[in-house]
């Protein structure tokens, strides 16, 4: 399958990591253009950029021409944690930052779990932490996508070291076809997923999508049954934050058990209890 990159023309963060895989990393510009930007390309893996929001480009993989779609941009937080991240675009309540109500795009748990041991391997300092998200926002994409950003401020969005990370990372898992994982979705925990994040650098297993304990209220059986679908190649299973499921425990394994979706405590796979 072939990857396609999108950045955009609002996002500094995008804009940063774009020139530094089109200066250091052979994305060459050629004379096709979409969305009046140059298209860059190297080894047929293009790079296009787009002047409207990435959360915003609705239907945009109608137009380029890659099998997935990775987003590369800024993570804006009012913590002001530095951070490198990956998440699955989508929305377990009503669509408030793109996308559409109650619906998620298809996940790359193998894709995002390279991209994230990439950056832990790439990173060597403790300045900026590495994190898997929780599933949010748009756009809605019928082709599987990711988004791998740069957080948490404009300070750090312009940051050639952190572009380098991220630049590096990026054109790592275009241009080398990911191992394949047995995929989970998380439920329960924050939406900066520390189970999640656990689960791709230290286990066999791969995590899509992640529903957090704030939204565990949104999930209904239609919900649940479409993260397990839409959840990439060789879904295992539900991996549950048991200390972070609060009041939703017993109704999230009822569910769980009814759609036939194995599911099991990570605290007890990882022997944190």
């Amino acid at each position: 399958m072939k990857p396609s990159i999108i950045v955009s023309t609002k996002d500094i963060a995008g804009m940063n990591i774009k020139g530094i895989l089109t200066g250091l990393h052979g994305f060459r510009e050629t004379t096709e253009t979409f969305h009046g930007h140059p298209v860059h390309m190297k080894e047929g893996i293009k790079l296009y950029t787009i002047d409207s929001e990435t959360i915003h480009s609705e239907g945009i993989d109608t137009e380029v021409e890659g099998d997935w779609i990775i987003f590369a941009t800024r993570h804006k937080a009012a913590s002001g944690q530095k951070s490198f991240s990956v998440h699955v675009p989508g929305n377990w309540e009503k669509a408030e930052t793109g996308g559409k109500d109650r619906k998620l795009c298809t996940a790359l748990p193998a894709v995002m779990k390279e991209a994230i041991n990439k950056i832990a391997n790439t990173y060597a300092g403790d300045e900026f932490e590495i994190i898997q998200e929780c599933t949010h926002h748009g756009p809605y994409l019928e082709k599987p996508c990711m988004f791998i950003e740069i957080g948490s401020s404009e300070e750090e969005w312009k940051r050639e070291d952190a572009g380098e990370v991220i630049a590096k990372v990026v054109n790592y898992i275009v241009m080398n076809p990911a191992k394949k994982s047995k995929s989970v979705i998380v439920l329960g925990g924050g939406h900066y997923n520390q189970v999640a994040t656990k689960i791709m650098l230290n286990t066999e297993y791969a995590a899509g999508h992640i529903c957090p304990k704030h939204l565990l209220n949104q999930l209904d059986e239609r919900l649940l049954k479409q993260a397990a679908e839409k959840n990439g190649e060789r879904f295992e299973m539900a991996v549950l934050d048991w200390k972070g499921l609060g009041a939703e425990k017993q109704r999230i394994v009822e569910m769980l058990d009814k759609l036939g979706i194995k599911h099991e405590r990570w605290q007890r796979m990882s022997k944190e209890e």
